[in-house]
This record gives structure tokens, sequence and C-alpha cells, in this order.
């Protein structure tokens, strides 16, 4: 009679064990930490096997696609359970009415002010939290407001080193802006770099007298987003990596739409083009807010960032996308481009937003 073998546990799989038992033995209220890609789903199915088959739950998430890493990594697991009831975000405030055993909050980063005090009003008897990129400034936010304390944290460094993750290299490559084109800003033909001068002429004057420039750098932050340089510079690190595959991270659905290539996004784009590009088919894809969480490309090692903010939880999200570990090429490297332009505003919020990865493997061109 032959002997059953079990399958050999990964160092994964017994990290995504231990995080879970954390997360037990801390009254199953708090946030675990764990890098992108390393598993957050699985961990909380083992943190589920665990607990009685019929509890309800709510599992709230950003975006609507998250929705179904959830319910496919279910059946992976072949986990079950009738009571379990999905929610984005924004959608939080309809289930304070509910009562929930288990609420888990994935992507908890991205809560805004009002999720959060949705939040506050659920009913439940536990809280987990999931996040792979978490700032100082946001872990102090939910620890004041939600009362939820970090349990344990899982780096990116550390998963790179135990090989759970790939390693990466990242590539800021500067772009002035454009000088020479003109453009139509409100019936004033103007270049962008004219344009953008103009707007941080314009805040040095009002922040002399003391007022409130929010909308101003709102509208020179649009500038940048818009940028026809930034754009060309895009392009042509496309034409360079023409037979590879590509994801582009854009600010504006016009500039995704003039890079020349596949898009999905809210005003264009054809479903199954993304789903076909996650899992595999397809050089380039540009996206505008969509992918950046709780998606996996399959095979990718390459992402451009057209646009980013200071906030370095969703740069972290973009650049992380690239960095599962296939292990048909464990040698794999993601290398991830960052268009930035020379501005010093947005090389100040490039530096605040690169906190979560090491100097030493970001280079300047």
């Amino acid at each position: 009679m032959a002997v059953k073998t079990l399958p050999t546990l990964t160092l994964r799989d017994r990290r995504q064990a231990e995080f879970a038992q954390v997360f037990l033995d801390h009254a199953e209220f708090g946030i675990l930490n764990l890098c992108p890609r390393f598993g957050k789903i699985f961990t909380t199915i083992n943190i589920l096997e665990k607990l009685d088959d019929d509890i309800n739950i709510l599992i709230a998430y950003p975006d609507l696609k998250i929705k179904s890493a959830w319910e496919e990594d279910f059946k992976k697991r072949k986990y079950k359970n009738q009571n379990i009831t999905y929610t984005t975000h924004l959608s939080i405030k309809k289930h304070t009415a509910g009562f929930y055993d288990l609420v888990v909050l994935d992507e908890i980063h991205l809560l805004s002010e009002a999720q959060i005090e949705a939040v506050k009003e659920l009913q439940c008897v536990s809280v987990l939290g999931l996040t792979g990129t978490l700032s100082s400034q946001t872990e102090e936010t939910l620890g004041l407001e939600l009362k939820l304390p970090v349990l344990a944290t899982y780096s990116i460094d550390q998963a790179i080193k135990e090989g759970v993750i790939t390693d990466y290299e990242i590539t800021v490559v500067g772009v002035p802006l454009d000088n020479k084109r003109k453009n139509d800003y409100k019936g004033k033909l103007k270049t962008e770099k004219q344009q953008f001068d103009s707007y941080g002429w314009v805040i040095d004057q009002v922040e002399r007298k003391g007022q409130n420039t929010m909308f101003l750098r709102l509208a020179r932050m649009r500038v940048i987003q818009n940028s026809l340089a930034k754009m060309e510079k895009t392009k042509a690190l496309l034409a360079r990596h023409k037979d590879e595959r590509v994801l582009v991270f854009c600010g504006l659905t016009s500039i995704a739409d003039g890079l020349g290539i596949p898009v999905y996004h809210s005003k264009a784009g054809d479903k199954d083009v993304f789903e076909d590009f996650a899992n595999g088919d397809g050089n380039h894809l540009a996206v505008v807010k969509i992918g950046n969480t709780g998606v996996t490309y399959k095979p990718l090692n390459r992402v451009i960032i057209n646009y980013f903010d200071s906030n370095g939880e969703n740069l972290a999200q973009k650049i992380n996308r690239c960095m599962a570990m296939e292990y048909n090429t464990p040698d794999k490297k993601a290398q991830i481009y960052i268009v930035c332009s020379t501005e010093e505003v947005e090389k100040k919020w490039l530096k605040r937003a690169l906190e979560f990865f090491d100097n030493d493997k970001i280079k300047y061109l």
C-alpha cells in the first residue's frame, strides 16, 4: 500500500502560519503588516480554519477586483462558510446594523476618514487589518482612531532575503517639463513649463499673505500629471521594451490613451484586456487608478510609473505589482522605471514616496 506524502511546506507557508497564530494569540484584534505579494489572504484563511466554521464574517476591500481574489483563494484552500459578507470600503457604512464575529479590513491603509468613522460603527467581536504598506503616520492614525495595534510586520527587505518575493531595481528617469509646445490653459497659450512656473509664482505670493494654497497646488500637480514630456519619455521606454511585458501606471486617462498601447481605466478599456494581461497575455497595458492593489500579474517583471504622488503606500503598491516570486524564473529581478520631472516639487514627492525602499537599489538617470 502506497504511503501518502504530505506536501512540503515552503518558508512562505510557514511564515503565513506564524503570522496567523500571532493574530490568534492577540485576542484576534489588530493589524498584520505583511509586504505585498506575501499572501495575506492565505494567512487569513489559516486564521479562519482555526475558528468556528459558521462565524459571521465581513470582508472589506478598496477595489471590487479584490473580491474575486478572496473567492479564488477560498476555492484553492477549500474554505467554505455561508456567512461571509463582502463589501467595498466605500460601502462599509451600509453594514453597521449587522453583527459580525470577525471584520477583515483588507488594504486597511487606504481607509478614508469617513470610512474609518464607519468602521467605528460596526458591531463585531474581532477585527483583522491587512496591509503591506503602512506608513508611520497611517499606523498612528489607525491606532488612535480604531485602537488597532500592529501585531506583526514582514518587510519587503525580509521577504526578499528569505526568497518569498523577488528582488528589485528602481530607475528614476528625470525629464524636464516641455518648454516648446504651447497648450491652451483656460484661453492662454503656454508651454507646460511656463504654466508650472506660473502656478509656483502665484503660490509663493499667496503663501506670503498667509492664505491657503491647496487648490493652487492641486492645479500645479495637474500640470505634472498631464505632462507631454513625461508621456514622451514613457513612450520611449515602451519602445525600448516593445517585446516585453510592461505595466504602466498613469495619473490621467488622457495620458494613458496617448501612449498608443492597450488601456484599462474608468472611461475606456475592455475588462477582458485587463484580465488577459493579468493572466499573462499581451505585452503592454496602461492603467489609471486601477490594478494598484490586490491583483497579481503573471508573469511580469517590468513596471513604468508615469505619475505618482508623495504617498509612499500608493507608490509601494504599484512597484510591488511585479515582485511576485515565479519559481520557473527564480533569478528574476523586478525592474521599475519611475518617470519624474526635474522640478524640485516632484522630486520631493518622490523622495517621500520611496520611504519603503532601499536607497542602494535606486539609481537616477
